[in-house]
């Protein structure tokens, strides 16, 4: 199982893009009242995306049907783009927020969402672009920054990453939220003692007990990179105490109990995490991985299944299902139809691709 970091959405990269020239603050689109016709829609779309779940896709076709009537909608290409995101669907949200951010320019919930979709489609240089666009409209915004960082950082653009964290200390040497960007910064490059020293700087700093979970989390993926187990369960545990509801920091101690082989006691903790947000896809990969490991395989496949109800393109779930259907209930048939999916949405890059390329042809 993937460990969970703290704001790390994007993974490697292909190359920094500079701002390109956005330099002051938008202001506010006056937009035009929705259309009767449409708002009915937009409302039912709404509800239906609160409850989460298998509701997702009916809030989706709620949603499409309000543009297609309104398509100055602002509010409905927004959460048309988040649903999206939330179903895993990272082309048609960025489309739809896109969409959105052209109707309302200043709409900051938008360019975040959009920004992380981008990193999640893989969109390194457009991610960067955006948040430093955005940075440079509104230099007071330390949240924009710290995304425009993280793009960079998770980009693959560490040391433009660390010049930019360190401009940032230069004018507030206090910043607890910039040393812990910084922590993040240093485990990417591998430079664990720099890592653990900025956390526990961070730590010093801000007495928030959520914030604070946030970093004794980082700082306890500092201690599995070092192969410290124990001192990273520690860490993890301390966060979990800091802030019960921190969904990352259980996963975490979940994971540690995994590698461990105690899949007992990685049940509780995935649990919890559950209670926490049951359209988390992660948490309900993880609890399949746990009870498979029990040998409670039908509630181990009810799990991979909860995962692919929330996203239904979620390549780790399709792979972790069509191997308890081949290995563990000798399904041959259902085996073969989710590898064939597995194959259609996983990435070229997949360390699962060539082990599921070798099983569909044992299974011809």
């Amino acid at each position: 199982m993937k460990y969970v970091v703290l704001l790390a959405l994007f993974g490697a990269s292909c190359g920094h893009a500079q701002p390109t020239g956005k330099s002051k603050k938008v202001a506010p689109a006056v937009l035009p009242k929705a259309k009767p016709e449409a708002r009915p829609l937009f409302d039912e779309g709404v509800r239906l995306m609160a409850l989460g779940g298998k509701n997702l896709e009916a809030a989706r076709d709620q949603l499409t049907r309000a543009v297609g009537l309104d398509d100055k909608l602002f509010e409905a290409w927004h959460d048309l783009g988040v649903v999206e995101a939330r179903l895993g669907r990272w082309e048609p949200a960025r489309d739809a927020l896109r969409k959105a951010l052209k109707l309302q320019p200043a709409s900051r919930k938008t360019v975040i969402a959009l920004g992380e979709v981008l990193g999640r489609g893989r969109r390194w240089s457009e991610a960067q672009s955006l948040f430093a666009d955005e940075s440079a409209a509104e230099p007071t915004d330390q949240d924009m920054r710290l995304r425009y960082v993280q793009a960079l950082r998770d980009g693959g653009q560490a040391n433009q990453a660390l010049d930019q964290i360190k401009a940032v200390l230069a004018k507030d040497s206090k910043n607890a939220a910039a040393f812990n960007a910084l922590g993040l910064i240093y485990f990417k490059m591998e430079k664990l003692p720099l890592a653990e020293s900025a956390f526990r700087r961070a730590i010093e700093l801000d007495s928030q007990a959520k914030a604070t979970a946030a970093v004794w989390n980082n700082l306890g993926l500092v201690e599995l990179a070092r192969g410290n187990s124990q001192e990273a369960f520690q860490a993890f545990d301390k966060a979990s105490m800091l802030d019960p509801k921190y969904r990352e920091a259980h996963l975490n101690e979940a994971n540690v109990y995994l590698d461990c082989g105690d899949y007992k006691r990685a049940e509780k903790q995935i649990r919890k995490a559950v209670d926490i947000d049951p359209d988390d896809p992660d948490a309900q990969l993880a609890l399949g991985v746990a009870l498979r490991g029990q040998k409670r395989f039908d509630e181990a496949r009810v799990a991979y299944e909860r995962a692919l109800a929330v996203r239904p393109n979620y390549a780790p779930a399709l792979w972790n299902l069509a191997v308890l259907y081949m290995d563990f209930q000798q399904d041959k048939k259902r085996a073969r139809e989710t590898l064939t999916m597995y194959r259609k949405v996983a990435p070229r890059d997949d360390p699962k691709r060539a082990d599921a390329d070798a099983r569909m042809k044992e299974l011809r």
